[in-house]
């Protein structure tokens, strides 16, 4: 079983706005694979610009340490699934902090097997406490 952390914005979980889902965003807790593998892509795909500029400073100093210091290969690229690593661990986190800064709350915590059961769970607390 996951957590997700549901974030909305505050006028998403009106009752009139419930049914369309729309402003309201599931993030999954724990590790990101594709952040991990293809990580400019999701940084992009997310709109994370700061840690995007951090990751390419880290490589761009990766890389010119390289060459000045005449690392071996194997060095420099250690030294990038490092990189990697550390955004697979912290990619979530960094997206939570971006939706904070749009203006959305963190307004649940859902354990489910996937997101679709996460956002099932989660509308359907929600339509039972609406209709009481």
């Amino acid at each position: 079983m996951l957590t997700y952390t549901v974030h909305s914005k505050p006028d998403a979980l009106a009752p009139d706005q419930i049914d369309n889902g729309k402003g309201v965003v599931f993030v999954k807790d724990g590790f990101s694979w594709p952040a991990f593998f293809i990580p400019v892509f999701w940084m992009l795909w997310y709109r994370l610009w700061l840690p995007l500029v951090g990751y390419l400073g880290i490589v761009a100093l990766t890389i010119a340490a390289g060459y000045l210091f005449s690392w071996p290969d194997n060095l420099a690229g250690a030294m990038g699934l490092l990189a990697n690593l550390f955004f697979g661990l912290e990619g979530n986190n960094y997206r939570r902090r971006a939706l904070a800064k749009r203006g959305f709350d963190e307004v649940a915590d859902i354990v489910a097997d996937n997101g679709e059961e996460a956002s099932y769970r989660f509308f359907a607390a929600r339509l039972s406490d609406q209709n009481g």
